[in-house]
């Protein structure tokens, strides 16, 4: 799974990444709030991100709520529970499969957390980022909640992990290249096969601060390697 990621880059920096695959489609991206892109070291479930989806042929910026709360569902609070879908039954889940079909979008970030559990007695936090130094475009569902006053929220999609982090934590984000994150979003049936590891960015991991235990700390201090803190060594209840 994923439970916390770090978003840290600007609106100037994700419009260059996404520039080519935009030019190629004829298509633009816009966005109305720079605000949204204030750095975030320690982003949790119920967080407010920016979020890339498809609008009438353009690809719009939307601050969304971290935690799909599905438009049937008259209690907030569930979105707590529906952080991450699974690759696997992302079609079939009553939670998830009615935001398939038009409602894909994309999660940008600048990388994601991850704890070994391999010592019961020692939970290792580990900052996992694209190879490449590239922003993270993660593949995600979205919906409007009435029972959050119509806020739009979201889920990550998850698969099984790759060589290059299956020796920390069996899931990881789905993540793509952005050619394929633009065909994600805007692609009239949903092209599933993105799922497959061969579209998969190299991730590389590292040690990082147990700080990042605790939603609490949010500084660029977190990404610190292997600062071992044994004051709140267990990742945060949410997760």
């Amino acid at each position: 799974m994923c439970g916390r990621f770090v978003g840290a880059f600007s609106a100037e920096l994700l419009m260059d990444e996404m520039s080519d695959a935009l030019s190629e489609a004829t298509m633009t991206m816009s966005f109305a709030d720079d605000s949204l892109f204030a750095p975030n070291y320690n982003t949790a479930p119920t967080h407010i991100v920016p979020i890339l989806r498809n609008e009438e042929s353009s690809v719009i910026v939307d601050p969304m709520q971290w935690g799909l709360v599905p438009s049937w569902s008259k209690d907030p609070s569930v979105g707590s529970k529906l952080i991450n879908a699974r690759s696997e039954t992302i079609t079939e889940k009553p939670s998830f499969r009615q935001s398939v079909p038009s409602r894909r979008c994309i999660i940008p970030m600048s990388g994601f957390y991850e704890w070994d559990r391999t010592d019961p007695k020692r939970k290792v936090p580990y900052f996992v980022t694209r190879e490449d130094g590239h922003v993270m475009l993660v593949a995600g569902i979205w919906t409007p909640s009435p029972a959050l006053d119509g806020r739009h929220t979201f889920s990550l999609i998850t698969r099984e992990s790759v060589d290059d982090l299956s020796h920390i934590h069996s899931r990881s984000p789905v993540e793509l290249h952005a050619e394929d994150a633009l065909e994600w979003m805007c692609n009239p049936v949903p092209p599933l096969e993105l799922f497959a590891p061969d579209h998969q960015p190299r991730f590389v991991a590292r040690k990082v601060s147990t700080l990042v235990n605790s939603v609490k700390n949010n500084s660029e201090s977190l990404l610190d390697e292997d600062v071992d803190v044994t004051e709140n060594n267990e990742p945060d209840t949410l997760f």
